[in-house]
Order: structure tokens, then sequence, then C-alpha cells
């Protein structure tokens, strides 16, 4: 089907409901096509091993889109793996909810994708711990995701262990591509064998439950509580990027704080099916030491990476993150800077108190955080300066500088080194 530059340009940016197809009409797994890892290829020489073409809804379901494509791509880096395929006329289409009917095509590389994803965020997970996760994913599935899945993918999973360092790390990933497995039992010979280390065991209802409950406690945390524009809580949409932030999305919601918002009416909060804000659409994140913009495009040529704790949002350039963490050691900021642009993961330096460098326990009260909203710095609260005053004591000599009950488990603070002036987070 062909197609100007100009349509290029104006081609939707996400399909939902949609199945793919070859030149026969005839349904077929988008994992077919060659796969584009970060390093910069020259897309003319994909191999076309398969015509393949998309089909699905857009805007919201208003429209049908038939386009063909020729490489597909995954990104583990936000809080639920995004899946993408490139159309012909070079444009990247972010897959949403499959067709009902297409999605036993895709099963397999579905699972695997969630499994990597998982993998990447929880290195130290059990098997048992990798498996009770796919199958809550999945748990609509007829079947139960299995070893069987994995295998249909073992070349995918070795090639991005080999270019994940994240993934590198990872035990159960290690420990499944050394076992090798190579056979793939039948659904009825699967179920009456024996679970090995890579198969989940049955799970008792209290535990799903258990595990629902742990997960839904961290998710309260993961998103941020307090909007990026002005700090202050109530009615916020949370960007489902990586930058994991929240947003007053109206004016409305707004008005107490006398926020600029995001400008939207409550209509299109109410119709919207996702929301990622402008810095996780174009991939262009702001430095949360130097405060630049830079690139998170890791597929392009990334410029500031993020933070490796999975609830952090935060971005840093390799040389800022570097020299934070290392503040009087530049041998060892300068290597740490080197591993960082190589894709070492990273926790950067608001996970530790800037007093006594110990970790956070929000268990214990006075070893609970104080976390400026404008720079990498926290204290415990039993090593908070004297000077950062709590708003209910501030008088008319004083300034407010920290604010309980916003942040959960954790107390909201400027530090010393920002006055009350609010630091954008825009795209520019």
């Amino acid at each position: 089907m062909a197609s100007s530059d100009e349509e290029a340009d104006t081609m939707p940016e996400s399909v939902s409901t949609y199945h793919f197809a070859n030149d026969k009409d005839e349904p077929i797994s988008f994992s077919l096509l060659p796969i584009r890892w970060r390093e910069s290829k020259n897309l003319d020489d994909e191999k076309k091993n398969h015509m393949i073409f998309l089909k699905g809804s857009v805007d919201n379901g208003l429209r049908t889109i038939y386009k063909q494509v020729i490489a597909w791509k995954f990104d583990l880096s936000n809080k639920t793996p995004q899946i993408s395929v490139l159309t012909k006329e070079k444009c990247w289409m972010e897959l949403g909810k499959p067709r009902k009917s297409y999605e036993i095509i895709i099963r397999t590389v579905l699972i695997t994708v969630h499994c990597l994803h998982f993998a990447r965020w929880n290195p130290e997970a059990s098997g048992k711990s990798v498996w009770d996760y796919l199958s809550k994913t999945f748990s609509l599935y007829e079947h139960r995701p299995s070893q069987n899945d994995l295998v249909d993918h073992l070349d995918l999973i070795g090639e991005a262990v080999q270019k994940e360092n994240s993934l590198a790390k990872c035990k159960f990933l290690l420990n499944f591509l050394e076992e090798k497995p190579r056979k793939k039992m039948s659904d009825e010979d699967f179920k009456a064998t024996t679970m090995s280390a890579f198969i989940v065991d049955d799970v008792e209802d209290d535990n799903f439950e258990d595990l629902e409950e742990d997960e839904s406690n961290d998710e309260d945390e993961l998103f941020d509580s307090v909007c990026a524009f002005c700090d202050n809580g109530g009615n916020i949409l949370c960007c489902e990027g990586s930058c994991l932030r929240s947003f007053h999305a109206t004016a409305e919601s707004g008005e107490e704080s006398a926020c600029e918002s995001l400008g939207f009416t409550n209509r299109e909060v109410e119709v919207m099916q996702s929301f990622f804000c402008k810095n996780c659409k174009f991939k262009q994140h702001q430095c949360f030491a130097c405060g630049k913009l830079g690139s998170s495009d890791k597929f392009s040529g990334a410029e500031v990476f993020r933070c490796a704790n999975a609830t952090c949002g935060h971005f840093y350039h390799p040389h800022c993150a570097a020299t934070l963490l290392h503040r009087e050691d530049k041998v060892a900021a300068e290597e740490l800077q080197k591993k960082i642009v190589a894709g070492e993961s990273f926790a950067c330096p608001i996970h530790k108190c800037c007093i006594c460098k110990l970790v956070e326990d929000k268990k214990k009260s006075d070893l609970q955080f104080a976390v400026c909203r404008r720079c990498p710095t926290s204290y415990h609260k039993k090593c908070l300066p004297k000077e950062i005053v709590f708003e209910n004591e501030a008088d008319d000599d004083t300034i407010a500088r920290a604010w309980q009950n916003l942040l959960p488990n954790r107390i909201l603070i400027y530090c010393l080194h920002w006055n009350s002036s609010k630091r954008s987070h825009k795209v520019s």
C-alpha cells in the first residue's frame, strides 16, 4: 500500500484491536519480522523474508489503518513493556491491546517480552517469582504461561541478555539459557510432568491475594503522589511512561494550587485509555542534576539515563550521575561514567541520606526520607537540618521548606540550595 511522506508524518503513534497478516491474509506473528536493537542500523538492509501487514484501530477506534511493517522492537524501561512495529514508511507504531482472536498467535512473544521486563527490574527474582508474575499477568489465558512459551524465543532471550547489561545479571535468565531446553512438551505431557524450577507451582488463591496486595502497595508508591507542576496533591493523572510523574490533568483539578495543569477537559480524561507525558512520548527527559533536557531514546543514542530503582523516575547525564556518586574520587567517577554510557545500571544519590550515607527504612519514622523536589538530595528525618522548617512551624522570619502527608511515608522538602521558584519539567 503506497504512502506519501506527508502521510508518514501524520501517522498515529499507537494502534489497538490489531492483528498482523501475511500477503495471503493469513494471521501471522510480528515476531517473524527482524528485531531492532539499540544499535543504529540501515533500515533498507532489513531482511524481507515475510510480507507482513498491520491492521487495527487508531484515534480511540475512530479510524482503521492497514500498513505494511518491516521490523519490530521492545522497550523494557517503563512500568509496562512496550512493543512497537516499524511501518514501510519508516514510522514506529506502538502496539496496544490486540484483537481477542489474535492473542493466541502472539501469546509466546508477549509472555517472553513480559518475562524480560520482569527480569530487568527484578534480577534477583527466583524462578517461582517469575512464573507467579507471568501467571497473574496472563491470568485470562486458557493455559498458564510455561517454559514452552520461552523455548519458542530462546534466540531472542539470548540476544537480549547479551545486549542488555541489566538482563545479564538476572539469575533466572542465565540459568534458563544454561539449561538450553530444546524439546517442548505437549500441554498434556506438561500438565502431567513434575514442574521444574522454571515452571510455576500451583499457587493457592490466598497466595495470589497476598501477591496482589503486595503489588498494589508497590503501585501506590510507584507513581508520584503530587503534581510535577505545582508539587500539590489531589486529583492527579499518572504518566505511564518511565518518568513515573503525575499531573493535574484539568484546570479544575489544579485550582487549589493555581496549577497550570495539562489543560485537558474532563471529557478528554474520561475517554483517555492511557497517558504519556510529552517527555516520555518524545523520549526527551530532564537531567535531575543539571536540569538540561536530553534524549533518553536508547535506540537512537541516549544522552540521559534513568536511575535503576524501580520507583524512581529521575534521569541523569552519565557525567552528572557519576560526579554526584563519586564527589571526591575523580577516577571512580570517570569509570562509572563510562559504564553508564555502556548501559550499566546505577542508583542515583537520592536513595541515600546525604548526611549519614545510609539508605531509607520506611518502617522506622526517624529513618524515613525527606526528599527534595528539585535536586537529588535526601535526608533521614533524624538528619534533617534545623534550617529546613516545616510548614506548621514557619513564621514571618522563616520560609517553610518541609511538608508532611504529601508523599507516602516521606517528607516533601525544598532543600537549602533552592528558593521557592518552580522548576520546569516540560519539553522545550
